[in-house]
């Protein structure tokens, strides 16, 4: 009926009209096509600019990506990284970095040379923040950027420049982190002048001694790291102190509730003392700081590493550049894996805490099971974690030094603070770390194999509790220690441990 309609009106109207309503049909149909491009907006004059990276997906690209054929809009490749489940590898922002950093903008690094500069690197690392956060700043805004500085790095004093220097990018949403290496630039330019004949050069401030005394070399390696590195710079450990346990504060000076000896001094002018010797003259001319250290204790070694630089009236012709040297020391107190009764460090569960840790459900249950005969086994796996958190809360430290005679604990110590019983927890670090009598982290999860047995003596039923606790011994990288970075040849020292109490 409505073309019947349609093909009467047409008849009517005379050939002109035809022609302009087929024109204007024709006009209607192309322009519902193809829309005109939309004018970009003009960019807010107030609205700062952020340094974008160049990327490579929004390249010109010759492939079309028009709307598909059912009229619905594609996703182009312009679409902001940070959007869920648009870049398969989270870290595509980071790839595409320049591997060279330039310090050009920061006037108290191209003052010095790229060695100098790697050395105050060493000690405040966090100029590297404020480079992202001004040129990269999506970047800076995503992530949290530090440098990783691992002893690896090579500088070059003639070109200016820091090779292979690692910087770690953790992502701030999920805490997954990437590693990129990268060159540094911008540093002065050093014709550097060979001075190994002058008397008056910095390699001769400084030599280790060979003989190191025995009441130094009869403490961890890892004890000794810690305290030169935070006696030299409290501030830049507060951080990781754990209050009221044995932690920098208590270790500091020679303590006699800790130590057996009166002479043991932990700070790092008495440490230097022990470990080095310098030259008097070229003390006039030249200053010293311990930048990083290492150390293993299970080989029982320990590394320091120095920067030494000219004092402010030193005006002579000696270079005019900075010196690090590296010493490696041997023979200090290792922990034996294979003997854990030859160590230091003993851990013990008094009968007592036992008997009040069985009261407690987790613990009667078993027992109760294991009384009346239907369990099967004559032991019961305790795998229940406020069974781990009870024995770790009631579990002793012994400190015995047979060997020695350096290490002694005139106080109860334990794992976990207990003003009742007037008790003091080793773990002095932040994060359950120890400082004393070396460096470890122990928490619930170290307990390991917790069994019961129940045995009857007369009238009474006699149960014993068998466990292991895993104590990490680490060798360390070469570092200031302001963070936990290991080699990673941590070794285990497992320590087997048996209580037991009388019931009804």
């Amino acid at each position: 009926m409505k073309k019947a309609t349609k093909l009467l009106l047409l008849s009517i109207l005379p050939i002109s009209s035809i022609i302009f309503l087929s024109v204007v049909s024709c006009s209607t149909t192309s322009s519902n096509a193809k829309q005109p491009d939309k004018k970009p907006e003009k960019p807010n004059e107030n609205t700062p600019m952020t340094p974008r990276i160049p990327d490579e997906s929004k390249q010109p690209n010759d492939k079309s990506q028009g709307d598909d054929p059912n009229n619905n809009v594609q996703p182009h490749n312009d679409q902001p990284v940070d959007q869920p489940n648009i870049n398969k590898d989270e870290f595509l922002d980071l790839d595409k970095l320049p591997k060279e950093i330039s310090f050009e903008r920061f006037s108290f690094y191209t003052s010095k040379d790229a060695k100098t500069a790697l050395s105050h690197l060493w000690m405040d690392g966090s100029v590297i923040k404020l480079i992202f956060q001004s040129t990269y700043r999506n970047i800076f805004e995503r992530y949290d950027i530090n440098l990783e500085l691992d002893g690896n790095e090579k500088e070059d004093v003639k070109k200016g420049l820091i090779d292979k220097v690692k910087v770690k990018f953790t992502n701030k949403k999920d805490k997954k982190s990437k590693i990129i290496k990268f060159t540094f630039t911008g540093f002065k330019v050093v014709q550097k002048t060979p001075d190994k004949e002058d008397k008056n050069s910095k390699k001769n401030y400084i030599k280790k001694k060979e003989k190191i005394d025995s009441k130094l070399t009869g403490l961890y390696p890892s004890l000794v790291a810690y305290m030169i590195m935070y006696t030299q710079e409290p501030k830049n450990y507060k951080n990781l102190i754990q209050k009221d346990s044995i932690n920098f504060e208590e270790l500091e000076n020679n303590n006699p509730n800790l130590f057996a000896d009166p002479e043991i001094n932990l700070n790092v002018a008495a440490l230097k003392d022990l470990l080095l010797e310098y030259n008097r003259e070229l003390g006039k001319l030249y200053k010293d700081k311990i930048i990083a250290v290492s150390y293993d204790d299970v080989n029982g070694k320990l590394g320091l590493k120095l920067l030494i630089e000219n004092i402010e009236e030193n005006n002579t012709i000696a270079s005019k550049y900075s010196e690090t040297l590296e010493f490696s020391f041997e023979g200090f107190r290792k922990i034996d894996l294979k003997n854990p009764n030859k160590n230091v460090l003993s851990l013990l569960l008094p009968q007592n805490s036992f008997k009040d840790m069985i009261k407690n459900n987790v613990f009667k249950k078993k027992i109760e099971a294991l009384k009346s005969e239907k369990q099967k086994e004559d032991k019961l796996l305790i795998n229940e974690e406020y069974a781990r958190q009870l024995i770790f809360k009631n579990l002793l430290v012994q400190i015995i030094d047979n060997e020695n005679n350096l290490y002694r604990a005139t106080q109860t110590l334990s794992l976990q603070n207990n003003k009742k019983d007037n008790y003091t927890s080793i773990l002095g670090l932040a994060g359950g770390g120890s400082l004393y009598p070396f460096h470890t982290i122990i928490n619930n999860d170290s307990i390991k194999n917790i069994y019961l047995t129940i045995n009857k003596e007369n009238k009474k039923h006699k149960v014993t509790i068998n466990f292991e606790v895993d104590i990490p011994i680490f060798a360390s990288t070469t570092s200031d220690l302001t963070s936990h970075a290991t080699s990673g040849d941590t070794n285990i020292l497992k320590l087997d441990i048996t209580t037991n109490a009388l019931i009804d």
